[in-house]
C-alpha cells in the first residue's frame, strides 16, 4: 500500500441539522459541497467517521405531515419518532450518494 500523509489518523466529522441548511435544495449543495472534503479526508489516508444532527429537517418533516393530517383528511397523523428516523434517513442517504 502506497504511504498516504493522514495514514492512521481518525476525524470525527460532526454536522449539526443547521449546517445542512434550511430547505432541501440547500441541504443537497451543502451535502454535496461538504462530501468533497470528506473524500479528499479519505483519499489521504483518514479514518473519517460522519455524525449528524437532523433538528430542522425533523422539524420541517413533522410540520408537513401535522399540515396534510389536519388538510386533506387521508394523511395520517405521523409521530415523531418516526419524523426523526425519515430524516435520519434522508440525511444519511444523500451524505452516502454525495460521498460515492
Amino acid at each position: 500500500m502506497p504511504y498516504a500523509k493522514g495514514s492512521g489518523k481518525s476525524v470525527v466529522i460532526a454536522l449539526g441539522g443547521n449546517a445542512l441548511g434550511n430547505t432541501p435544495q440547500e441541504q443537497l449543495e451543502l451535502v454535496a459541497n461538504t462530501a468533497v472534503h470528506i473524500v479528499d479526508m479519505i483519499a489521504e489516508g483518514i479514518n473519517v467517521v460522519v455524525s449528524h444532527g437532523n433538528g430542522p429537517q425533523v422539524g420541517m418533516i413533522n410540520n408537513a405531515f401535522d399540515y396534510a393530517a389536519a388538510h386533506d383528511g387521508k394523511t395520517p397523523e405521523m409521530p415523531f419518532p418516526e419524523c426523526g428516523a425519515m430524516s435520519q434517513g434522508y440525511i444519511g442517504y444523500q451524505l452516502s450518494q454525495a460521498i460515492l
